[in-house]
């Protein structure tokens, strides 16, 4: 009789213990999906970020059988062997629910965490956020919404949409750039710019072109290559369309256009030609071929050689009005 009840009590013993470790587990796994969620949500700290990166990465490379018992049911799919597009689809035991909407899988990649989105939930998405669009044609993401007050962002991925977090500043990336205005276009557009000016459009066009779209200044809402025809000639631009107008000789526009070789101008749409001509100083005489007009400008002395402007205006076949100043720069000879 003894014997049986030593043996009862061991056997209830073993069933309590396994089922506190269960206990535990579901409990560990509560805590997890808690935490993955703040991630997800952008609410976490940088100490809470890294402690689920390194679980999940843990995880991910460990053997099932020796993953800790809250991560053993989850599962990892790598979905590309390309370096520049490498992915992995996480999948949690069951859904998840991310910014209210049930996430049966959850993407990471080289912008960090995110969920799948249809066209409903990203616009519902951007409705609550208050997310304003970026779009590029330059690279990945070629669509991105996002606002200043909040990590929150949905971005393009393929044919598709994802839900996330702008990745956090550092280093250099998170350095304060100048400040530019819309004087500043229109300065450097109508070839009455200053030093000052040139470094700070300079500078937003490096903000432009060596950040990724995460860090673009909020004013840009567009940049698109282009190829217009100019006479007989290609006229290959970059356009960046701004939230806000600036004018050029008298024209309102939201486009800023670049081209190779040191022209900063405007796309000024279907204005008429003549005013814009007059405005710059030039009529007939200063013709340089179809649909094309130049007026050179006097140097302007910069720190270690001389700015030169000439005032540019184009017509192209597709019916824009392109109009800015095409400059060089020489450098002083040594003394």
């Amino acid at each position: 009789m003894f014997i049986r009840t030593i043996c009862a009590l061991a056997l209830l013993l073993t069933a309590c213990s396994g089922s506190a470790r269960a206990q535990t587990a579901d409990t560990d796994a509560v805590l997890f999906q808690n935490d993955l969620r703040e991630v997800l949500e952008c609410s976490a700290g940088p100490d809470l970020q890294q402690r689920v990166v390194s679980r999940l990465r843990a995880a991910r490379y460990t053997d099932v059988a020796e993953r800790t018992a809250e991560l053993r049911d989850w599962r990892f799919e790598e979905k590309s062997e390309d370096d520049d597009q490498r992915m992995t689809v996480i999948i949690p035991p069951q859904p998840m629910t991310v910014h209210g909407i049930d996430a049966s899988q959850i993407i990471a990649d080289a912008f960090g965490f995110s969920i799948a989105l249809d066209t409903v939930q990203r616009e519902r998405v951007i409705a609550a956020h208050g997310l304003r669009l970026q779009s590029s044609t330059l690279r990945e993401p070629f669509a991105l919404w996002s606002a200043p007050t909040t990590s929150v962002i949905v971005r393009s991925a393929g044919d598709g949409y994802r839900l996330g977090c702008a990745p956090q500043a550092t280093g250099k990336d998170a350095a304060a750039r100048p400040a530019m205005a819309v004087q500043d276009l229109e300065e450097a557009s109508e070839c009455r710019a200053d030093e000052a000016t040139m470094r700070r459009l300079q500078a937003f066009w490096q903000g432009i072109s060596e950040r990724p779209q995460f860090q673009w200044p909020q004013e840009v809402r567009s940049v698109t290559e282009v190829s217009y025809t100019v006479g007989d000639e290609e006229l290959p631009l970059l356009l960046i369309g701004l939230q806000s107008p600036f004018r050029v000789h008298g024209v309102a526009t939201h486009t800023v256009t670049l081209a190779f070789g040191g022209f900063f101008g405007a796309d000024l749409g279907d204005a008429a030609l003549n005013p814009v001509l007059a405005r710059a100083g030039m009529d007939a005489s200063h013709s340089v071929g179809k649909a094309a007009w130049q007026r050179a400008l006097p140097p302007v002395a910069f720190k270690g050689g001389d700015w030169i402007p000439q005032h540019i205006v184009m017509r192209t076949d597709e019916d824009h009005v392109i109009a800015g100043c095409a400059s060089d720069y020489v450098r002083s000879r040594p003394r």
